[in-house]
């Protein structure tokens, strides 16, 4: 039997009074726009590095970039637990609602800041709003999809995140150029809010065949899962391999001004692309897995195979710093984004496949907490080193990472029949 029937308890099948597949994937495409506005408010502060370098309104280094980003992510790894949790304890609609209110508080309030004081205080408070995002996608992944379509529907939210990172350039530039800087910020929050109504109303009309976004879990769900070793791992696997997730998604407009000296409007229009190719990298690491599960593989082993692959490929990062212009180099950093995407949807979609709708939330989340906590670690030295060094030292070692994490994913997380995290009754 395979882990799939065993592991979870909520998707073995489609009941009769759901949602036809297209109305499921118009709820799925709805949700996905939070997730356009997670990574809008975060990555409007990458473009903002670059402005405030020319037009300082504060003094403001790589190094302060750097320890934002680690403010950011400490508050954001500590958060993903429990907010996991309080998704699995209190249902994914008003999980997600408090949520999302909260991050829109904390992007009106970065844009009051007058210093690297008060942004510290305030992308705190987002990360902390911010790490229910990610698992509340997995959540709403097992409440809406079939197993071979989770990692599409992964996917689903890395074109959000991806569409949100991708316009955070342009959105950034406009704002501060006709406005100010500050505008950015009060806009993003704005559209955050204008999120939950609309996502509210959806959930009504469309509602989840794999359960009630409402629904809790029970109280030992989670305490449950941290006593899995499998769950330990893919944390490990996370903290390794999403390195060049990181490095993409903060750093791309900095590369380009460091090292082929562009002005902001330039990096602009360059940027923007490197997170549009992470949506059609995590699309087709969704597809693969769901063609190999359509032959027969199991869902975990399916997911391993697709991380394997890509994480061989993501080893060409090394070679980025070699681009001759801002064009290949563009190019470079999309591909390496792409085959990091693939491999980052199939991960997102483990806890999924192992601890079912009642459980995906904390599962995912802890993954959240391992991303968060590796940022944490790496983002102010990663800062001082790009400041003294380039970004020819950190490609290479970020190059090897992921496939450091599939040594773990090898070893430790196997299908084997352990109790899914029940929802509560």
């Amino acid at each position: 039997m395979s882990s799939e029937a065993s592991t979870t308890d909520d998707t073995a099948s489609q009941p009769a009074h759901a949602p036809g597949a297209a109305l499921r994937w118009t709820a799925v495409g709805v949700f996905v726009l939070s997730c356009v506005l997670n990574y809008l408010d975060r990555q409007v502060l990458g473009m903002m590095l670059v402005i405030w370098h020319r037009t300082p309104p504060f003094p403001f280094t790589d190094q302060d970039y750097g320890l934002l980003i680690s403010a950011f992510s400490l508050a954001y790894a500590l958060s993903a637990p429990l907010m996991g949790w309080f998704l699995d304890r209190v249902g994914l609609n008003r999980g997600i609602g408090y949520s999302v209110a909260l991050w829109a508080v904390a992007s009106f309030g970065t844009g009051t800041a007058h210093g690297v004081g008060e942004l510290i205080l305030w992308r705190c408070l987002l990360g902390v709003a911010e790490a229910s995002g990610i698992s509340a996608v997995g959540k709403m992944v097992a409440l809406y999809l079939l197993p071979e379509e989770r990692a599409v529907g992964a996917a689903m939210s890395q074109l959000g995140l991806s569409l949100g990172a991708g316009l955070a350039p342009k959105f950034a530039d406009y704002l501060a150029s006709n406005y100010s800087w500050r505008w950015a910020f009060y806009a993003a929050g704005a559209a955050s809010l204008l999120w939950i109504p609309t996502w509210l109303a959806t959930s009504r009309l469309i509602p989840a065949p794999f359960g009630s976004p409402n629904r809790r879990s029970s109280r030992g769900a989670a305490w449950q899962m941290v006593r899995d070793p499998r769950l330990w791992a893919l944390m490990g696997a996370n903290m390794l391999g999403m390195t060049v997730y990181s490095l993409w998604t903060n750093w791309v407009p900095r590369y380009l001004e460091r090292m082929h000296h562009l002005a902001p409007a330039q990096i602009a229009n360059y940027a923007g692309w490197v997170p549009v190719a992470g949506y059609f990298g995590a699309f087709l690491g969704g597809s693969l897995s769901w063609r190999l599960i359509r032959q027969g593989a199991t869902p975990v082993e399916s997911r391993k195979k697709v991380c394997l692959i890509s994480a061989a490929v993501v080893v060409l990062t090394a070679a980025i710093p070699l681009a001759p212009s801002p064009l290949w180099a563009t190019i470079g950093m999309a591909a390496s984004f792409f085959w990091i995407a693939s491999w980052s949807s199939n991960l997102y979609t483990l806890p999924v496949d192992l601890y079912g709708a009642g459980g995906a939330a904390f599962g995912v989340s802890a993954l959240v907490f391992a991303f968060g906590a590796m940022q944490t670690i790496v983002s102010r030295p990663l800062g001082a080193i790009i400041e003294k060094r380039g970004f020819v030292p950190v490609c290479l070692v970020c190059a090897l990472l992921p496939l450091a994490a599939q040594a773990l994913l090898a070893l430790f997380v196997r299908e084997q029949a352990v109790p899914a995290a029940a929802p509560a009754q």
